[in-house]
């Protein structure tokens, strides 16, 4: 089975965990996705895990903070 693979830019809500769903924040809203199968942290901005649909490359961006 070929699966998707997204390039996003945000930042993980909770640490990506295998066997639980990531839950990432985007600036157009917020994504929850099916259970992650693995995991690497490609460096401390990169992170690139696969789910049970999709393959996740993540930009990570700073969280922003509102005053």
């Amino acid at each position: 089975m070929n699966k998707k693979t997204l390039e996003i830019t945000g930042y993980p809500l909770y640490p990506i965990t295998v066997g639980y769903s990531a839950f990432i924040r985007e600036t157009n809203g917020m994504r929850r996705t099916s259970t992650v199968l693995s995991m690497e942290m490609i460096s401390r901005t990169e992170i690139q895990f696969e789910t049970c649909n999709t393959n996740y490359y993540l930009h990570i961006i700073s969280q922003e903070v509102t005053v």
